[in-house]
């Protein structure tokens, strides 16, 4: 019996680190909002409730002035709030809305004035209002925010690519990306040529491998490739936050850069978008690498239709946000091989050369196995578009639940589906041209936050 309550004890100790090491975790990305409240004398005012209101969901948070006049709200969700202090026997005051970002500190004080002398007044936050640059953290990074998402055309339709806005970034040297088809004088190289853990981006001049890539602060690293696991709808992505070096411990993990992607949720209002990109070969020249092997100009079309959906299901208390994109690209890559004009295998046929362009091949001395005799031998080019198509499907959905004012929880939900046989261009091998890649992911992410007490140091 002893040693039973002993190991429920344990188990109930461990179960309580978790979810404090999850709350403090998560809330490197929340927004925390500080200041003081005084009156019109510059006395701080005790026991004032200041609250903060989200615009979007109605979400409120209430905290208490300290003896000091100091509050301090943590674990707000990046978004749009308005603020607003009040104290029996003061004006009420409220700020108008202010938009935040992932991690950021927000500066707001208060001067109450008696309620005989104004019963209520709203104070507009303005640039002269604040810093512009959160001088409370040394970090070095920039952040894309929802509006800039929308308006940056984005053809690849992948969150990620954002980063390279931003300065201190660069795409990785040994990136293989936009090697997967025959779009341009990029598409003429060899997949042995680079290697698998390419990476896709560097960070401050680090290596793709230094970077820790994130979604809602979960870890999406892909250790294998120096990439990422999921890859959501750039339509599902309300901020992405680069942290380029020289980051706090606080971040962990990676020593070149941090990139964050924070996915959307709902609101009180019903909001929905549908879309359909398309691209045909019809719209496009052929490219120079083509044209100099009398290769025409090879089929490509892709369509991408998608939608996104979010809403109140009980106001101001649950939310939800559905984000959904489907790709079918029917792509052609050519396979360039040389193959014998006479003398070829008797053991399998090889295809004959269809190139106008033939030419001799001598095996170097010393190359040629003893015992054996290697002549010249004739060989010819042979070129095959081959179609290799790509299907993926990218579901996103999220579920926020503000359970109580001391209380909240947050729900993700990211299924990917990925066939692509799109190979690299120019391959010389047959394999290359049917060998495909399939990726799929399933994530769940379950956060529990909660708020003790309502005062500075208890928080």
């Amino acid at each position: 019996m002893l040693f039973r309550s002993l190991s429920r004890s344990f188990a109930f100790a461990l179960l309580v680190c978790a979810f404090a090491f999850a709350a403090v975790a998560q809330d490197l990305d929340n927004v925390t909002v500080t200041g003081k409240v005084t009156d019109t004398n510059g006395l701080a005012v005790v026991g004032a409730s200041v609250t903060a209101t989200s615009v979007e969901t109605g979400v409120t948070r209430t905290v208490i002035t300290d003896d000091d006049g100091r509050y301090k709200i943590v674990q707000l969700k990046p978004g749009t709030y308005k603020i607003k202090a009040a104290q029996s026997g003061f004006g009420t005051q409220e700020t108008s809305p202010i938009a935040t970002i992932s991690a950021q500190n927000v500066q707001q004080d208060f001067k109450l004035s008696p309620a005989d002398v104004r019963a209520e007044t709203t104070v507009t936050v303005s640039g002269d209002d604040g810093p512009a640059v959160d001088t409370t953290r040394t970090i070095v990074g920039g952040t894309i925010t929802q509006r800039e998402i929308e308006e940056l055309p984005v053809d690849s339709r992948n969150p990620l690519d954002l980063v390279l806005t931003l300065g201190g970034t660069a795409e990785e040297q040994l990136s293989t990306r936009d090697l997967s088809s025959d779009r341009g004088t990029r598409g003429q190289s060899a997949p042995g040529t680079t290697p698998e853990e390419a990476g896709i981006f560097g960070l401050s001049g680090g290596a793709a491998y230094s970077n820790n890539i994130t979604i809602d602060g979960l870890d999406n690293n892909d250790d294998r490739g120096a990439s990422f696991r999921f890859q959501p709808s750039i339509d599902a992505i309300s901020e992405v936050q680069v942290i380029t070096n020289q980051f706090s411990a606080e971040y962990g993990r990676a020593s070149g850069g941090r990139v964050n992607l924070a996915t959307r949720g709902g609101s009180n209002r019903f909001r929905g978008r549908a879309y359909l990109y398309f691209r045909d070969e019809s719209l496009n020249a052929n490219t120079w690498n083509n044209n100099r092997r009398f290769i025409g100009r090879p089929p490509l079309q892709e369509r991408n239709p998608g939608f996104t959906f979010g809403g109140p299901i009980i106001k101001n208390k649950l939310f939800f946000f559905s984000s959904y994109e489907y790709n079918n690209t029917f792509d052609t890559t050519v396979l360039d091989a040389w193959t014998p004009v006479s003398g070829g295998s008797s053991s399998f046929t090889l295809p004959a050369p269809n190139h106008p362009a033939t030419g001799t091949f001598a095996v170097a001395a010393g190359t040629c196995p003893t015992g054996f005799t290697c002549p010249p031998v004739t060989v010819g080019n042979y070129l095959l578009p081959t179609a290799t198509p790509a299907l993926t499907h990218i579901l996103t959905n999220r579920v926020d639940w503000s359970i109580s004012k001391s209380q909240s929880f947050v729900f993700s939900w990211q299924l990917g589906r990925s066939n692509d046989l799109r190979a690299f261009s120019g391959t010389n091998r047959i394999a290359d041209s049917i060998i495909g890649r399939i990726r799929n992911t399933d994530g769940y992410n379950f956060t529990h936050n909660w708020f003790a007490g309502n005062k500075v140091n208890q928080v």
